[in-house]
């Protein structure tokens, strides 16, 4: 089977910086199963990996803004001024924030509202780097009814109904 909007994708990579360091692999993260169409990990990828099939290994480059984006663009969130280290805050300065196991994101301040509330910038910490991804697709499937319902691949059960 192909690789077409809409079927289930596992997929095994290696991610690089332009220079060719790894910056993650899934020989330590391990596989990853999506929808293909949903934008999942990267972008540009799933316009890059329509067609492909089982077995079939690509490598590919993206652009900063096929990958994760651009300091420029990206998105603004109001947060309590309390959420940031205490002591004055300037346009531009940067903070290191963790939003999940093993994952961070840098807030960059766009705009201080006063003492309650700051904007801040959430920069992927690739933002405008060009990064390199050498894939192999594992499986490809068709999605079940209720991962179509979903718009996601589901690599586990669901909760019993209630």
């Amino acid at each position: 089977m192909k690789i077409a909007e809409g079927t289930v994708v596992t997929l095994a990579y290696d991610i690089t910086s332009a220079a060719g360091e790894i910056i993650e692999t899934s020989d330590i993260s391990g596989p990853i199963t999506f929808m293909a169409g949903s934008a999942g990990l990267i972008k540009g990828l799933d316009g890059r990996l329509m067609g492909m099939e089982e077995g079939q290994d690509e490598t590919f480059t993206f652009t900063p803004e096929e990958a994760f984006g651009t300091v420029a663009d990206a998105p603004t969130k109001t947060i309590a001024r309390q959420e940031l280290p205490a002591g004055d805050l300037e346009t531009g300065q940067a903070f290191e924030a963790t939003v999940g196991p093993g994952q961070t994101v840098k807030l960059v301040v766009h705009e201080v509202q006063g003492d309650d509330a700051v904007v801040v910038k959430l920069v992927h910490p690739l933002a405008d780097q060009e990064i390199g991804m050498s894939a192999r697709v594992l499986a490809v499937r068709a999605a079940t009814s209720a991962e179509k319902a979903a718009g996601k691949a589901m690599t586990a059960p669901p909760p019993p109904p209630k």
